[in-house]
């Protein structure tokens, strides 16, 4: 054992030395993540400050009484470090599996509305927003229900026209 100081030798000292030196690497490693916290609080109440504000001018659509328990919900889950938000690769994801639910035939304008195409009216406020997706579609007619081809006519001879008397 290597002295360097002569009160480092007894057993009771040697413990408060080492005792020390793991206090101090806890708070050098704890101290970012109470700062951390505290900043994602501070996030948390500017964050419903916003949303509080939005609620009282009427900016979400929703009832104000609900819109002021989610913002107050969405706080208190921010502060529990329980708040996440979806990454753009998530949502993109979650959007495509949306698409399997629907019918086979109109998967296809699903996935291309989940993409960004199509045009796009209305709004959360006034009740939806419609996306719209133009097709060219080829126009069969025999699948439609019109004949290929006119159907035989039986051997009918043409109806008789009237006899003209010209004789007068």
């Amino acid at each position: 054992m290597i002295k360097l100081n002569q009160t480092l030798t007894s057993p009771s000292t040697a413990a408060l030395v080492t005792a020390g030196a793991v206090l101090s690497a806890v708070m050098m490693i704890a101290a970012p993540a109470f700062a951390a916290n505290s900043a994602s609080t501070s996030d948390a109440q500017a964050a419903y400050d916003k949303e509080r504000a939005d609620c009282m001018a009427g900016r979400t659509g929703q009832a104000r009484q609900t819109c002021l328990k989610e913002a107050a919900a969405a706080r208190e889950e921010a502060r529990r470090g329980r708040l996440q938000t979806a990454s753009a690769q998530e949502l993109a994801n979650n959007a495509m599996l949306r698409c399997q639910r629907v019918r086979e035939e109109d998967r296809e304008d699903c996935r291309m509305m989940v993409m960004g195409q199509g045009t796009r009216d209305g709004s959360v406020q006034s009740g939806g927003i419609l996306t719209r997706i133009d097709r060219m579609v080829e126009e069969n007619p025999t699948a439609a229900g019109a004949p290929a081809s006119a159907p035989p006519r039986p051997d009918v001879p043409p109806p008789r026209q009237p006899k003209t008397n010209t004789s007068r």
